[in-house]
């Protein structure tokens, strides 16, 4: 049996207002092509499959397109939501999809669900808190997410007979420190993380949240990796289909494919006469996502001239005597004078694209108004 181990997907999202879609079609295209050629049974997407909770029609359409696409080759599909995702509507129309052989984890309700495919279970762990893990398992002590997920898997019976993967979405470490990106830094007092030890008694671990693909302290448990670049911290990151093959409980191998980007993520620093130059220019792919750093005391227009010869920048700024003595306390004050119903109000609209309705802010600012009666009230 071959699977392919995909994770962070995060259809629909946007790179510095740019969208991905596009460039998720053109990989997700690339999956197919893969699943093809080299006869792959089965499909685990280890979570953040939408990057949003809410996410929009377009990208709806692309993971539908894709699944539609899978079940013509008859190849099963093993979904689990991620942080990013909403369990409950990502597990919409589960069990008329399981007839499609597309199997996506529901919420966690004390257990993880299991699925058999020629005698390989497959066992979905979508994201879980250690608020949900404490409802079910009220006798425990559990603090954190490491002793919410050892909780779940020590409750979970293995039959040692069979080949048994685990499709799980935490943030999972070994003692080396594992490759973060700029979205992914360490939580305070290391909370979140979870010893990959826990997952050892599994015969493979598909892990998503992390966006370099990489093992965790064994070659059996790893993260597959974010199918694109999903920001410039990500530039040197090789991106990669991980494709694990099992002959036996005791004969798996894993190999990884290069995925092919439709457009590179590039940072430059220097002078813009220098990025003008054809000499410059006729050496890289001038459809590349630029980030542009411009060493030039003084020069004007700068974007549009960059941007007649790099369609796709992404970001440019400066590095000059004027930008390193830049009294950056402004701004934050700027950010300080919103009240929490205006940052709200943004959070809104960066979680569904669209802005929020008279009425439902007026909720908002009832909600804000009645706990400032509260804290005044109290002694």
């Amino acid at each position: 049996m071959k699977f392919l181990h995909l994770s962070d997907l995060h259809i629909g999202k946007k790179v510095n207002n740019i969208s991905m879609i596009e460039e998720q079609k053109f990989v997700l295209k690339e999956a197919i092509d893969l699943i093809i050629n080299h006869e792959i049974n089965a499909v685990l997407i280890a979570g953040d499959v939408f990057d949003r909770a809410v996410p929009s029609i377009e990208a709806m359409e692309v993971l539908n397109d894709f699944l539609f696409e899978l079940n013509k080759l008859n190849t099963n599909v093993y979904i689990i939501s991620g942080n990013h995702d909403n369990m409950e509507r990502l597990s919409y129309l589960s069990d008329l999809l399981y007839k499609s052989n597309i199997f996506i984890s529901k919420p966690f309700y004390g257990d993880i669900e299991c699925f058999n495919l020629n005698d390989i279970n497959i066992f979905l762990m979508p994201y879980i808190y250690p608020f949900i893990v404490r409802k079910y398992f009220p006798d425990e002590k559990i603090l954190n997410y490491n002793d919410a997920i050892k909780c779940v898997i020590e409750n979970t019976v293995l039959d040692d007979n069979k080949i048994n993967i685990l499709v799980s979405h935490q943030f999972v470490v070994s003692s080396n420190t594992p490759v973060l990106s700029e979205s992914e830094q360490k939580s305070v007092g290391g909370v979140e993380e979870i010893d990959y030890r826990i997952f050892e008694k599994f015969d493979y671990v598909a892990l998503g949240h992390l966006h370099c693909p990489q093992k965790i302290g064994i070659d059996k448990i790893r993260y597959g990796g974010s199918i694109l670049k999903y920001s410039f911290s990500e530039i040197n990151q090789n991106k990669s289909f991980c494709v694990v093959d099992i002959k036996s409980k005791n004969d798996i191998s894993i190999e990884l494919y290069p995925i092919v980007q439709k457009h590179d993520m590039k940072e430059y620093r220097g002078f813009i006469d220098e990025f003008l130059s054809k000499d410059f220019y006729s050496k890289i792919n001038k459809d590349d996502y630029i980030h542009f750093t411009l060493l030039d005391e003084n020069v004007m227009d700068a974007k549009s001239k960059l941007s007649s010869i790099y369609p796709n920048i992404m970001l440019l700024d400066f590095d000059n005597s004027f930008t390193r003595n830049l009294d950056y306390g402004f701004d934050v004050n700027l950010k300080e004078q919103k009240n929490l119903v205006e940052h709200f109000c943004d959070f809104y609209h960066t979680q569904s694209d669209e802005n929020i309705d008279k009425s439902r802010k007026q909720i908002v600012v009832d909600v804000f108004n009645s706990i400032q009666k509260e804290d005044e009230c109290s002694p």
